[in-house]
């Protein structure tokens, strides 16, 4: 019994930090650094990207991948997509492999991811929010992306400079083209280590009528267990985009 106060108190302290950091992203629509934040509440570095990363990946916050800022997510802006299909088939990856699931989305000129599924203590994108940006080239739902863009398209993305995030990233753009090639043939596509260490995704397209991609689903794993289950795990989230290309409505591809 005496330990429910102070459950009950740890948790009242968190929403307070919560609430501290959501005005502080207010007071500095250019951005904040995890640092910032943990001056303002008086935590630590990595409670402030623990607190950040949760306000990601809720909706009331995002990311800047290239200069590592975070910004409040502007009133009105959606947090998730109004498919309710898509965001079953979330659910449904991470009930299938048990491993952390995402859906992404092209919004404002690049990938956010916007809904999340998993428990605490596994995986996840690590150093990352809600958006990709540079990053595309060493994410598999980023390769996903480019690998249904135009060859100029691809390019362009290629030129503007293909950033080393770990010594795996794939820096090459003859390479990364073969990767894309390679991605778009089998229907999916693989990162091991290429983001951070010991962090692997796979991802998938989910596409409309058409043909035309509609979002991204995948998931992320440890190096461990993407080796050990590599072509299952690709079988499944294939499997899984699959069936949500079936189910996307028209109102969906107008949103």
């Amino acid at each position: 019994m005496p330990q429910e106060p102070i459950k009950a108190g740890r948790g009242l302290s968190t929403a307070r930090a919560v609430l501290k950091v959501l005005a502080f992203l207010g007071e500095h629509p250019e951005g904040v650094r995890a640092g910032d934040v943990a001056a303002v509440v008086s935590k630590s570095t990595s409670t402030a990207y623990y607190l950040l990363t949760s306000l990601c990946e809720e909706g009331f916050a995002t990311r800047d991948a290239s200069g590592g800022r975070y910004r409040r997510r502007p009133s009105g802006a959606p947090a998730a997509p109004q498919a309710e299909g898509l965001e079953r088939a979330v659910e449904e990856l991470f009930l299938r492999t048990h491993k952390r699931s995402y859906l992404g989305r092209i919004q404002r000129g690049g990938l956010e991811i916007v809904a999340v599924r998993g428990r605490q203590g596994m995986p996840r994108m690590p150093g990352l929010g809600s958006r990709v940006d540079d990053g595309a080239h060493a994410l598999a739902m980023g390769k996903i992306v480019l690998s249904l863009l135009t060859e100029d398209a691809r390019w362009r993305y290629a030129r503007r400079g293909l950033r080393a995030f770990t010594p795996a990233t794939i820096v090459d753009p003859d390479a990364l083209m073969t990767e894309l090639d390679e991605a778009r043939r089998r229907g999916v596509a693989v990162e091991r280590e290429e983001f951070d260490a010991d962090f692997c995704c796979v991802a998938a397209p989910v596409r409309d009528a058409r043909g035309r991609l509609v979002a991204t689903i995948g998931l992320s794993a440890t190096t461990h267990a993407f080796d050990a289950e590599r072509e299952q795990l690709a079988a499944v989230v294939r499997d899984v985009a699959g069936a949500a290309s079936k189910r996307v409505t028209p109102t969906l591809v107008a949103s």
